[in-house]
């Protein structure tokens, strides 16, 4: 199977590329499909279309049901659900992206509804990337691979976009490093998504802080008598804002530079390196960035949090409780939710008989302390695939686009509110 990590991180740098020389028209020209943000939906499209398409024929194979078989008996309905998750995602993320982009070629609030798009496209981004990383983790599990027997090719390299023969075929050190393999691709899948998940959040950070700064100056400017406290507090904010603005970016790009230290370098590794001489070494070197990438993620949610709780009332028609939220949710989608399955897992090794035996009474939380990796990436994709459809639920009301923050420039005013064309 085609490693999707690698395939859509140098989507993405293309595409940032793309949008940094074109954006949404090239010499004035509107770009319908050429824009970065349809071709990211195309390249999510054929990714999920392999992904799901690999995973439903490995799950009408017998290989497909003794893994389902060897699963506890709640993982078999979470599996088979996630299709129709990832469809879900996908196309909630295009429609309601489809909306900001009508409203920029309009011309009305074109950076704002910009930074939205790119949060709008995480849950679809992530989604596509948990997709293909259970496709993935399900091969491994089956011992079956899809694109391999359809091709009847058995390629043996160790390139990340190479695709090992099935395991029957091997033996047991070749299935070994098969495994592996497959286990850090899988992983790669998921840094990509972080990786994506990092931009997004400093697209969000950047779209927060000036919607920020806009009310704080419309606040001070105003005449009511009645509000002349708050006018004063206000004008005390706006001298400390970009030392908030500073502090919030250092959180912020701190998780980026991790993110992005981490996927390049895992697909560095497996595209030019021979990681099977010693897979000790790259897991040590993964968990490194692992543990960087907890800290500064745990960084960025406080700070998200702080600016939000601190500054709530002064955001005007931002109606920021459901936007933090949907972010906060995601957010933890890296580093976070992994790290604390990971910390129950070794308290447990470390409890006493008794306490064991106790948590091992215990349904679900027994199954989820004692799962090896490929069990635990089976269910830790399935889930998040379902968390993408809740993000992407709560997306739909946190960014619709006609809220008229869109149409305040950066100084408080309503230089925007009036398109370029109107509505057809």
């Amino acid at each position: 199977m085609l490693d999707a990590g690698l395939v859509l991180y140098l989507g993405l740098v293309v595409l940032f590329v793309w949008r940094f020389l074109s954006g949404w028209r090239l010499c004035g020209a509107w770009m319908e499909y050429a824009n970065y943000c349809m071709l990211l939906y195309m390249l999510l499209l054929v990714l999920n279309v392999y992904a799901i398409y690999s995973f439903i024929m490995l799950a009408m194979r017998p290989e497909g049901e003794r893994v389902f078989q060897a699963l506890p008996p709640w993982m078999k309905p979470l599996m088979l659900g996630t299709p129709i998750a990832a469809v879900v995602t996908y196309f909630m993320a295009f429609i309601q992206t489809g909306q900001h982009v009508n409203e920029i070629r309009r011309g009305a609030g074109t950076l704002k509804h910009d930074r939205a798009v790119q949060i709008i496209a995480l849950p679809a981004v992530f989604g596509c990337m948990a997709m293909n990383a259970l496709t993935k983790m399900f091969e491994s599990a089956a011992q079956y691979n899809i694109e391999d027997q359809a091709t009847s090719l058995a390629y043996r390299g160790v390139s990340a976009l190479a695709v090992y023969p099935s395991p029957n075929n091997m033996n047991n050190s070749t299935a070994a490093n098969a495994s592996q393999f497959y286990l850090a691709q899988v992983e790669t899948c998921f840094q990509v998504g972080d990786l994506y998940e990092a931009w997004a959040l400093y697209q969000f950070c950047k779209l927060t802080l000036e919607v920020l700064k806009n009310c704080l100056e419309k606040t001070a400017k105003e005449q009511k008598s009645e509000d002349s406290e708050r006018k004063v507090l206000a004008s005390g904010l706006l001298v400390a804002h970009k030392s908030l603005a500073d502090i919030a970016y250092t959180g912020v790009i701190m998780f980026l530079v991790v993110c992005c230290a981490e996927a390049s370098w895992s697909l560095y590794l497996l595209t030019f390196t021979n990681p099977e001489a010693n897979w000790a070494d790259y897991n040590t070197q993964m968990g490194k960035f692992q543990a960087a990438g907890l800290v500064t993620s745990m960084a960025a949610i406080y700070n998200l949090n702080t600016v939000e709780m601190e500054f709530h009332d002064y955001f005007e028609s931002f109606t920021p409780l459901l936007k933090f939220l949907t972010v906060k949710i995601l957010l933890s989608l890296a580093y976070f939710q992994k790290g604390c399955v990971y910390v129950l897992q070794t308290v447990n090794r470390s409890l006493p008989g008794l306490l064991q035996n106790v948590i091992n009474a215990v349904p679900f939380v027994k199954e989820l302390v004692s799962m090896g990796d490929t069990e635990f990436y089976l269910f830790y994709s399935s889930l998040i695939l379902y968390e993408c459809v809740l993000g992407v639920f709560f997306h739909w009301f946190a960014w619709p686009s006609d809220e008229p923050f869109y149409g305040f420039d950066v100084q408080g005013t309503e230089a925007e509110k009036t398109p370029l064309l109107d509505k057809a």
